[in-house]
């Protein structure tokens, strides 16, 4: 059962509440040196992983189950809003900054969303890895933060809060009633100690307050600082993992392993940390051979105006369950989020071993494998490495995910280690040719590119969407024709350039946390692009060549596309 979470507070959602009953079940207790914090938990909870870029959560943790008192909320709302817990901590400010509620990637209320937090959080070796909290913050400033939501301090429990819905704030809390017969409440305990503000905050439904309060209080209570020394030894031994040099942006390495929940573990590449909760040692080798060599076959399509420094993250969940908890969308196998700066996906061999006989027969036959994890990889591997080489652009989705898929299909070879060849989107090919042989769900070329976000990403039509691009990329890419022809074979390049070249002087002077001025500059740049790859260029012809090419082309998996009558 995959869950998302409140958007009224700080980050991903993390933990929930039991019933009375429950309650004395019994706690564990969390220690991380790096992180300078200890305190209880309840083992009814299960930690998820913080995005290396978090600065303010400490630990969060989410409900393993739908508790008896909480049955007769719908079984979606509660999917959609499960109760969580989660550790904060930030330090006061030495001198009044005022004005700006300040917003970390990962630190803000909406960071689980996968467009949400799109802000370059950097990598600077210069990045604290220990757990001297970085953040600074006034009291006001966090407060501020929790947007859909009033908080209320206990007269009588100093430091002790209530958080209530807005009424018509949005974010659809203050709406649950109603469509689950369950009002979402928040309690938070927070304690200052010198220059530090440490504290718990929780989320549930009305029905479950009582436990919220109960569990928010002790762990609050349990919360305690460490010495400064028990941090400096575990420094010391992350010192030890990098001691040959070997890799670049070692500081940065070692706060995203000090990030790490429990159980989780992390493999350095030349460009890459892959953080993993898999079991599946023969996956976790092939993602860090394969990352490497998909990074320089990304190069040789796309060269980067200049030297990508960056050390990108690849998290790899165990299931698709926990790919939901972490903030995965539904309907999709994987994501990219830019705020977070995590490319993120599960292991798909493993989450088959887990379904249950309906959730198989669903696949209609098809099993999971390794590749499917390989493929997702490989696709948005694409949208991390273009974040680092050209920006926070945005072309045409048709350009975006039809490349994406495009290179889902790679091979690598495992001797060589390189991109050997590019095969057929086994996830696309059959959509694409029942289109364009059939016309079911048929799009025409100019619905394909010119189609807004919105059009393309309909889950009604986001299949043929999605089809129709990678087999309009592939086509461009492998057709003899297409290669030969004087216009055909440069619309890509054309589009690429000029997208980028546009992008740049657009976006000139606009503010890396001025959303709107990149979203302007990069609709600007799509239009421009879109003009010039398509100028002098007969569509009609290029249509009916396309359909052709997918029609004629050989289906490596004939016995999964669906029978006709």
């Amino acid at each position: 059962m995959g869950r998302r979470t409140f958007t009224g507070l700080l980050t991903v959602a993390v933990a929930a509440l039991v019933p009375d009953v429950l309650a004395q079940a019994g706690y564990k207790t969390f220690e991380n040196k790096l992180k300078g914090v200890t305190f209880v938990y309840p083992t009814t909870h299960a930690e998820l992983p913080l995005p290396p870029t978090e600065a303010l959560v400490v630990a969060k943790y989410v409900m393993k189950a739908q508790p008896e008192e909480m049955k007769r909320i719908d079984e979606r709302l509660f999917q959609a809003q499960t109760p969580f817990l989660e550790v904060f901590r930030f330090s006061l400010p030495t001198t009044k900054t005022g004005g700006a509620v300040p917003t970390p990637a990962g630190g803000r209320p909406d960071a689980g969303k996968p467009d949400a937090g799109k802000q370059d959080a950097g990598k600077s070796d210069a990045a604290p890895a220990s757990g001297a909290a970085p953040l600074e913050m006034t009291w006001e400033q966090f407060v501020a933060g929790i947007r859909s939501y009033t908080i209320t301090e206990d007269e009588k429990k100093p430091g002790h809060y209530e958080l209530r819905p807005r009424r018509g704030g949005g974010g659809g809390a203050g709406g649950a009633r109603g469509r689950g017969g369950a009002e979402p409440i928040g309690y938070l305990v927070r304690r200052v100690e010198g220059n530090t503000v440490l504290g718990v905050a929780g989320f549930s439904f009305d029905v479950g307050e009582k436990t919220l309060v109960s569990q928010v209080t002790r762990m609050a209570a349990s919360l305690k600082l460490l010495a400064d020394d028990a941090g400096d030894r575990a420094e010391a031994d992350l010192d030890k993992l990098y001691a040959s040099g070997k890799y670049k942006a070692v500081e940065w390495r070692k706060q995203a392993r000090a990030k790490m929940a429990a159980g989780w573990k992390a493999l350095d590449t030349e460009n890459y940390l892959i953080v993993h909760h898999s079991t599946n040692q023969g996956l976790i080798r092939r993602i860090a051979r394969d990352i490497e060599a998909m990074r320089a076959f990304y190069g040789e399509q796309f060269p980067p105006p200049k030297p990508i420094d960056a050390v990108a993250v690849v998290r790899v969940c165990r299931t698709l369950d926990e790919y939901h908890d972490y903030g995965g969308p539904r309907g999709t196998g994987g994501y990219w989020h830019p705020g977070n700066e995590e490319l993120v996906f599960f292991d798909y061999s493993y989450t088959m071993q887990q379904m249950d006989s309906r959730e198989k027969r669903a696949l209609g036959g098809q099993r999971l494998t390794d590749d499917d994890s390989l493929l997702v990889l490989y696709h948005e591997a694409l949208h991390q490495y273009m974040h680092y080489a050209v920006g926070q652009f945005a072309p045409h989705d048709w350009f975006n995910e039809g490349y994406g898929d495009y290179f889902s299909g790679a091979v690598v070879g495992e001797s060589t280690g390189r991109v050997v060849r590019v095969d057929p989107s086994p996830w696309r090919i059959h959509v694409a040719k029942d289109m364009l042989e059939f016309g079911d769900g048929y799009l025409s070329l100019k619905d394909v590119l010119h189609a807004d976000r919105a059009t393309f990403y309909n889950p009604q039509r986001a299949g043929n969407y999605y089809a129709a691009a990678w087999s309009f990329v592939f086509f461009l890419k492998h057709d003899k024709a297409a290669l030969a022809h004087p216009q055909w074979s440069k619309l890509l390049a054309t589009y690429y350039e000029t997208v980028k070249a546009v992008y740049a002087a657009e976006s000139k002077g606009v503010g890396e946390d001025d959303r709107g001025g990149r979203e302007v500059a990069s609709f600007k740049a799509r239009k421009a692009a879109l003009a010039k790859t398509l100028e002098g260029v007969d569509l009609v012809a290029l249509e009916a060549a396309w359909k052709k090419y997918v029609v004629g082309m050989r289906d490596p998996w004939p016995t999964l596309r669906k029978k006709r009558r």
